[in-house]
């Protein structure tokens, strides 16, 4: 068998599963291609990147793929609502492809023309995407919500969720021999992933004369100028964006908490929460905003904490909550701890890489 995987932005981690099982399985997965196919992507990577050998490759690889369908070939489309590259899809679903389609967005409502759409045009696709969800060989969706709302245009629809190496990210024995408490921030360094926020309540800290707390924070972004700035004034510590999974771990393991303060924004929200997983699988108790994805993955007060309260709308409120739940932990080690440990068992039994391989190869396995 031979995996194809297109992907609007190209994001191999949502993968990992597929990559593990092509290393110890070579046998049943011959090789995995990765296409991109967002044309505004490619430009932009190939200008990025001054790499005009990696746009010509995608574009060639697209016209390949409609000229010769291949039993062996199965085509994994990881593509948000409504692209209009679903006219593409729906090619190659005409020409006897095996399609599997893959996503995380969970409000499937064709009745409501506007709805929380992704991409929306003058021209109205959703005729074409329904019809496409209803055609492809099976839909693969990372949100139980999802799931719930897809079964509806079609029959075979598949819960596996985002996944990560429980050998790698792991907790670490020595948290407990540090003068300081780390709280961690992994992500996109923007407006929408509540980093402003995160700040004021690291400037409430500072007033408030809690000296055993600092703040570390890994991604990129704009906002990475403001908390540069904010080094000498805040308890705050720049690690820069960080692609080696064995050093993320090795951060994660010497962090206590992680918080990730997402902000709604139209046709966006946390639809997942990767950093979580991880975090848990460290053995980090977690404080994460009252997303879809989150709540998929948080029970809340158990193994980790939601912010109920909403910043577009109550933004001090969402700031003094952020700020009650993280002194809760800082305040309380063996609520830290215990919270820690229990996400840590749940990583395991439902987030592990070994574990969701197992459920793809279920899938492949049905839809050969």
């Amino acid at each position: 068998m031979i995996i194809r995987i297109f992907h609007e932005y190209g994001a191999p981690r949502h993968f990992l599963p597929l990559f593990y099982m092509h290393s110890k399985m070579p046998s049943y997965i011959h090789r995995i291609e990765q296409i991109v196919f967002d044309p505004l992507a490619l430009l932009w990577r190939s200008v990025r990147k001054l790499n005009a050998r990696y746009l010509k490759k995608n574009i060639t690889s697209l016209r390949e793929a409609l000229l010769s369908v291949d039993e062996e070939m199965v085509n994994i489309v990881g593509m948000a609502p409504l692209h209009y590259f679903v006219l593409y899809f729906n090619k190659l679903v005409q020409k006897g492809a095996c399609i599997i389609y893959f996503t995380s967005w969970p409000y499937w409502d064709f009745n409501d023309k506007h709805n929380r759409w992704v991409h929306c045009y003058p021209i109205d696709l959703r005729y074409v995407w329904k019809n496409f969800l209803s055609s492809v060989s099976g839909i693969v969706c990372v949100n139980k919500l999802g799931c719930r709302f897809l079964q509806r245009y079609a029959d075979k629809v598949f819960w596996i969720p985002h996944s990560v190496d429980t050998n790698i990210f792991k907790p670490s024995t020595n948290r407990r021999n540090k003068p300081y408490i780390v709280v961690l921030f992994v992500g996109r360094l923007v407006e929408s992933k509540g980093i402003l926020e995160l700040l004021e309540v690291i400037k409430r800290i500072k007033r408030d004369n809690i000296n055993n707390l600092v703040f570390w924070f890994v991604g990129d972004g704009p906002y990475r100028r403001i908390i540069k700035r904010y080094k000498r004034e805040l308890p705050v510590k720049y690690l820069g964006y960080i692609n080696n999974s064995n050093i993320l771990a090795r951060i994660y393991a010497n962090a206590d908490i992680l918080v990730l303060p997402s902000k709604h924004r139209r046709a966006w929200e946390e639809l997942f929460g990767i950093v979580l997983i991880e975090a848990m699988s460290a053995g980090l108790p977690v404080i994460a905003s009252n997303h879809v994805g989150p709540r998929d993955i948080v029970n809340d007060g158990y193994d980790g904490f939601l912010i109920k309260a909403e910043p577009l709308k109550e933004r001090e409120l969402f700031i003094n909550e952020m700020y009650d739940k993280i002194i809760t932990l800082v305040e309380n080690e063996k609520l830290r701890i215990k919270m820690g440990e229990r996400g840590r068992k749940k990583a395991q039994q439902l987030y592990d890489v070994r574990v969701n391989m197992k459920k793809w190869v279920e899938v492949l396995r049905r839809l050969e």
